[in-house]
């Protein structure tokens, strides 16, 4: 049994849009997570490599010599069809990281907005 859509919800919404049904947390054990991760280790410290391609230039498109294009892809279609908007917000808050937590501006004394 599912739980009715919330009383806000806009066009397209389901009952999984219900906050109840966002697992923000998949890993609610954080320490048993953390214990199967490998030792900090002091002694590694980052690794540089040069670019693929150091010749690229913007506008050049992936610098993998077209390899991306051999590889299968996956189309997601945000308005499809019985597609749960929630779906749509936890793929992107997994997608772009590190996530803003705030945005910021400036006025002068004057009122004018200050750009650098």
């Amino acid at each position: 049994m599912t739980s009715p859509a919330p009383a806000n919800a806009g066009k397209g919404a389901t009952a999984l849009d219900d906050e109840r049904h966002v697992k923000r947390n998949p890993h609610p054990n954080f320490k048993e997570v953390e214990a199967s991760r490998p030792d900090w280790r002091d002694d590694v410290g980052p690794r540089f490599t040069k670019t693929r391609s150091p010749d690229w230039k913007l506008g050049d498109g992936a610098n993998d010599g077209g390899a991306c294009l051999a590889k299968k892809h996956v189309e997601i279609d945000p308005y499809a069809e019985g597609r749960p908007v929630v779906f749509n917000y936890k793929l992107l808050i997994s997608a772009i990281v590190p996530r803003p937590v705030g945005f910021i501006s400036t006025r002068s004394k004057d009122g004018k907005l200050l750009c650098i």
